[in-house]
């Protein structure tokens, strides 16, 4: 099997199965690559205060890894 080579400007989520009920862990995690960089991508479903849902999601670097100067 080929190695899966994610496309730029793209990210992959599936759904968190360590949250639970009431606790702030991300909804969705993931993978995302921006501009050719490797990013952990994760999403929130939220309700604003007229009741309706929104996603709400963050990139950071991967954890564990070092950054590296350009």
């Amino acid at each position: 099997m080929a190695d899966f080579e994610m496309k730029d400007d793209s990210m992959n989520l599936w759904k968190n199965a360590y949250k639970n009920e009431g606790d702030k862990k991300p909804d969705y995690t993931g993978k995302a690559k921006v501009n050719g960089v490797q990013l952990d991508a994760s999403m929130w479903i939220n309700t604003n205060k007229e009741g309706k849902r929104y996603l709400s999601g963050k990139f950071q670097k991967p954890k564990g890894k070092e950054e590296v100067l350009f």
